[in-house]
């Protein structure tokens, strides 16, 4: 009997422990009051799918220009090379959000330091959900340099489904970043054969140049 109560209690303390090696860190440290950078880069690093968008979002309000967080919110960035997988004779990648998080936590942080990542996102990147969200960040970052980058997304891109919103997101960004750079491809887009939601946009972005 005692040693029957004694197995219980092994199975028990087994099962428990288990248990909390599935939770491992991700739910501590969310539960942390006073969470701190390094706790939501481990998160990023070491976390579950769920965990990893938690920390991309957090990171994003914090706003910290440390190196440690842009290189956390670029791996976040690069989930896409690491959880790919084959459905129906189709690439997808479930983890779509979380790189659409980390690139709009980039953006919010405002720093130019990934933008050399971003456009690497930008042009290999196959959700356009995720692209749309790298335009944003880049917009949000401002620099006349992104142009281009901008300019050939809008121009290579078609104008129906996501597509719409990424093309829509790429003009808005042209008007965040006000270089002059940015009017030609802009009266291109009111000239060419876009709908008029897309026009009406692109001049929009022009009133926001700065001469």
């Amino acid at each position: 009997m005692k040693k029957s109560i004694i197995v219980l209690i092994l199975f028990s303390l087994l099962c428990a422990s288990s248990l909390y090696g599935q939770e491992s860190v991700d739910k501590f440290l969310m539960s942390l009051k006073d969470a701190g950078p390094e706790d939501y880069i481990k998160l990023m690093y070491e976390g579950s799918h769920e965990t990893k968008l938690f920390a991309a979002v957090k990171l994003g309000e914090l706003k910290s220009s440390e190196d440690e967080v842009i290189d956390a919110l670029v791996y976040g960035l690069g989930q896409g090379t690491f959880h790919v997988i084959r459905q129906y004779g189709k690439v997808t990648n479930d983890y779509w959000d979380v790189r659409a998080a980390s690139a709009k936590a980039l953006g919010e942080i405002g720093s130019p330091k990934p933008l050399r990542d971003l456009y690497i996102a930008l042009r290999y990147d196959h959700d356009p959900f995720v692209k749309t969200s790298v335009v944003y960040a880049i917009g949000k970052i401002g620099q006349k340099e992104s142009v281009p980058y901008l300019t050939h997304i809008i121009l290579t891109s078609t104008t129906k489904g996501p597509d719409d919103q990424m093309v829509l997101a790429s003009i808005e960004a042209l008007g965040e970043i006000g270089d002059s750079a940015s009017f030609m491809p802009l009266v291109e887009i009111i000239r060419g054969k876009y709908k008029r939601s897309i026009k009406l946009s692109a001049m929009e972005a022009i009133k926001k140049i700065d001469w």
